[in-house]
């Protein structure tokens, strides 16, 4: 079975998701694939700070792979802030971070659900990046047990 190029061999870790809007960036870690934590959010300034930011949180929690979630609309094509997220990500790569993309949508609406109504817009992004992670991470795992499938069948 054939890679997409953009697919990731095998996930590395720690792995640290993003939720970029356009206020703030919210975190979230994983170590082993499994488990994903909330790690807090930032404030956004501006893209140069935001790329010394993300090498900073990087840094704090040795992590080795971004997620950042991409914000598509309900008909899976990109949204306007979906060209700031990239642009976001062009910027990381430039200074060599390795980083993949997510589609995020519905996961601020699932993190609202996850915490209580009395929740910080910063909680609740950092909550949505514990999705975008697991969802990144799931997909991974799906694409896995098709590979296996096609070893069987061969």
């Amino acid at each position: 079975m054939s890679k997409h190029p953009l697919e990731p061999a095998a996930p590395h870790f720690p792995s640290l998701g993003l939720d970029v809007s356009q206020r703030r960036i919210g975190f979230a870690l994983s170590f082993d694939g499994k488990l994903v934590f909330p790690r807090g959010f930032l404030e956004r300034e501006s893209l140069a700070e935001d790329v010394k930011n993300i090498r900073i949180k990087m840094q704090d929690t040795k992590a080795v792979q971004l997620v950042l979630g991409l914000p598509l609309r309900t008909d899976g094509k990109p949204s306007p802030q979906a060209q700031r997220v990239r642009a976001l990500g062009h910027a990381l790569r430039e200074n060599g971070m390795e980083l993949f993309y997510q589609d995020e949508r519905f996961t601020t609406q699932s993190a609202r659900a996850d915490l209580d109504k009395g929740a910080t817009l910063g909680e609740i992004d950092a909550q949505s990046a514990v999705h975008i992670l697991e969802l990144f991470l799931g997909r991974w795992e799906h694409l896995r047990a098709l590979e296996t499938l096609e070893t069987f069948k061969t």
